[in-house]
């Protein structure tokens, strides 16, 4: 599905950025432009980011 209509990125591409490491809109849209135009698409590239980023799981001290 297309997320940024104004620079044609799809949520597919995002979620690569974000499984390459991107961690903020910004850093989406040095990787793939997304967000780089309107800002209409802010909302859903943030939901990705949110979305795709690993959870880290810490141990409990026993």
């Amino acid at each position: 599905m297309i997320v940024c209509h104004c620079e044609a990125v799809s949520d597919r591409v995002i979620r690569k950025a974000v499984r390459k490491g991107a961690t903020t809109v910004d850093e989406v849209t040095q990787r793939c432009g997304a967000g780089g135009g309107c800002g209409g698409c802010v909302p859903e590239i943030e939901r990705l980011v949110h979305h795709e980023q690993p959870v880290v799981v810490v141990g409990l001290a026993s």
